[in-house]
């Protein structure tokens, strides 16, 4: 006989740093409609590209790991809504990992938008696999880590006769890849050689986070009409950092590694970017002048016919990798932004509690591309191209 068991005499509302934290950030409208009402997307093609690239990434480590196969790794795709014409393929191959992938994401409702997107999202693990495995696997110690602890609420701005659910709240996240380093042991790695160039004077052994993006690397100063981030992203690794260091037994973490996947790969989309924000100055990686991917960027030319331009790998590499200083003084500004984002979800939440009104009391203020994918924008209060512009939104229209 199971015996049910008691619930705890108080609530702690757990916070996720991606599934909450970071959405919200994103837009906070639309953060409510998705996670607080628990509606799916209506075209869930959105988080198929995303959970793709990191359980082939995950997969390919794992298999690693057991067996060691030398790289590069053949990648023989299985034809777009068909079934596998290779039968020999290996076991390592990208193509079976991407199966067994795509298997479990159809399973979950999760489908790619079109075969474009599909093979996109295939020749990025492939270039991840050629370009940065051979020097990131060997230095991972953990995949996939369940991070946890609680943090004491902040001040909310609660209205009359309303208060936060509890007194403290606890933050979860999952930190794809944890690494422990030596410097000495790895001094050749070139992924040490980047932290060791960009964080002078770290010595001993320590913890790395890594946390890959299936996305382009943002821009450090946003653009109009989009978010900071540049800065979110450093915040979640330091948050990471600091939930880290709550588990017994742990490394320090000195620094965090973001690793853009579209950069190892990029569309046409991807630098046409890329070259408006040279023109605007606000990237940080760009080819030098007169240098061989300078030439390759600024002789193309975008247009359906056109091929995409083949640079060097250092030059991928310093695009898809970003590293993120983590120190003490870090940690405490991340994470009090972090209380900051969730102060500001509990006192969104009170305050439609006690109006009984959604779009009032919740930001619409997603940047563009945020908007465009949204299921909610044809009713938005505040779609991105009519904010600031002192244009009133078009009334909502049914569709059909």
């Amino acid at each position: 006989m199971q015996l049910p068991s008691r619930d705890l005499p108080f609530e702690v509302p757990q916070y996720s740093l991606t599934g909450d934290v970071l959405s919200f950030q994103r837009c906070g409208l639309q953060y409510r409609y998705y996670n607080r009402s628990s509606l799916p997307p209506s075209r869930p093609v959105q988080l198929w590209t995303g959970e793709f690239v990191h359980g082939v990434m995950e997969e390919a480590f794992l298999y690693w790991q057991l067996h060691q196969p030398s790289f590069p790794w053949p990648c023989t795709q299985t034809p777009w809504r068909g079934f596998s014409t290779s039968p020999n393929r290996v076991d390592y191959d990208l193509g079976v990992l991407g199966d067994q992938v795509e298997a479990r994401l159809r399973a979950s409702g999760k489908t790619p938008r079109n075969r474009n997107a599909r093979d996109a999202a295939y020749r990025r693990v492939d270039a991840a696999i050629r370009l940065l495995a051979p020097h990131l696997f060997p230095l991972i110690t953990v995949v996939e880590e369940k991070l946890s602890s609680t943090r004491p609420m902040p001040a909310v701005n609660a209205p009359p006769g309303q208060q936060p659910r509890g007194d403290r709240f606890e933050l979860t996240g999952i930190v794809d890849v944890i690494s422990s380093v030596s410097l000495a042991a790895q001094q050749n790695n070139p992924l040490v050689q980047m932290i060791n160039s960009q964080i002078p004077g770290l010595s001993g052994q320590f913890d790395i986070i890594v946390d890959y993006k299936a996305a382009r690397r943002p821009p450090i100063t946003p653009p109009p009409n989009s978010k900071a981030y540049w800065q979110h992203e450093a915040w979640q690794v330091q948050t990471y950092a600091w939930l880290r260091a709550q588990q017994p037994n742990t490394n320090p973490v000195r620094a965090g590694i973001l690793i853009y996947v579209n950069e190892l790969s990029p569309s046409q989309s991807d630098l046409n970017d890329l070259k408006r924000e040279i023109t605007q100055d606000i990237t940080d990686i760009f080819p030098a002048s007169g240098s061989p991917d300078y030439y390759a960027l600024n002789t193309w030319q975008s247009g359906q016919s056109q091929s995409l331009p083949t640079f060097t790998t250092d030059f991928l590499l310093q695009r898809a990798v970003r590293i993120v200083p983590v120190d003490t003084a870090a940690i405490d500004q991340a994470v009090t932004q972090i209380d900051n984002v969730i102060s500001q979800i509990e006192g969104c939440a009170l305050h439609e509690n006690a109006t009984g009104n959604i779009p009032n009391n919740w930001n619409a203020d997603g940047g563009a591309s945020d908007c465009d994918a949204c299921d909610f924008r044809r009713f938005c209060p505040s779609p991105a191209q009519y904010r600031g512009s002192g244009q009133t939104p078009p009334p909502p229209v049914a569709p059909g």
